[in-house]
């Protein structure tokens, strides 16, 4: 498992937020005040960037909607966004990818 560092928690102050990691966007959401997740920005459904629209993750392409805090889609509950674990340390945000 790979970890990066997505940034200080300090930078952060409000969520979602678009980040880029090495060449992909993801979503960065904060789910409690020392809890974060950090999900993919690739719909599961046609594979298309999915966009953050006045706080909420909507596809374009076919208007699939996803819960901020879960990567749920609302459209089809099995669906959802890939998710990563977001460690907080030193006050430093790290992700694991694998």
């Amino acid at each position: 498992m790979k970890e990066i560092l997505i940034g200080s928690k300090d930078q952060f102050t409000s969520f979602p937020v678009e980040v880029q990691l090495e060449r992909d966007l993801y979503f960065l959401v904060q789910i409690d005040d020392d809890q974060y997740n950090l999900y993919s920005s690739i719909c599961p459904h046609g594979g298309y960037t999915v966009d953050l629209i006045d706080g909420e993750l909507e596809c374009p392409l076919h208007g699939w909607t996803f819960e901020v805090h879960t990567g749920r889609c609302h459209n089809v509950p099995s669906a959802r966004l890939a998710s990563y674990n977001v460690i907080l340390r030193d006050n430093q945000l790290f992700v694991q990818m694998t």
